[in-house]
């Protein structure tokens, strides 16, 4: 029972926009970058927020990127 509460795993939202492994278009120091969706998870206000995954041989996460920032999926 407490180590069900200590080790619960945190869901995706249902209502998220984009979905994991998603490639999506963002805005990040004035330019516009490309990354996959890597996590969503629901902030404190209710948002959603994003965790994406960008680079390539050396790649990074960028954590807690607003939906509402991300400007669409990228077309291969």
């Amino acid at each position: 029972m407490f180590f069900d509460k200590l080790f619960k795993k945190n869901k995706y939202p249902e209502n998220a926009k984009y979905k994991k492994g998603d490639f999506v278009n963002f805005k990040r120091r004035g330019e516009i970058c490309f990354g996959y969706i890597y996590e969503a998870f629901l902030d404190k206000d209710g948002k959603i927020t994003y965790t994406i995954q960008i680079g390539g041989q050396c790649p990074a996460l960028i954590y807690n990127w607003k939906e509402d920032e991300i400007l669409g999926l990228k077309t291969k």
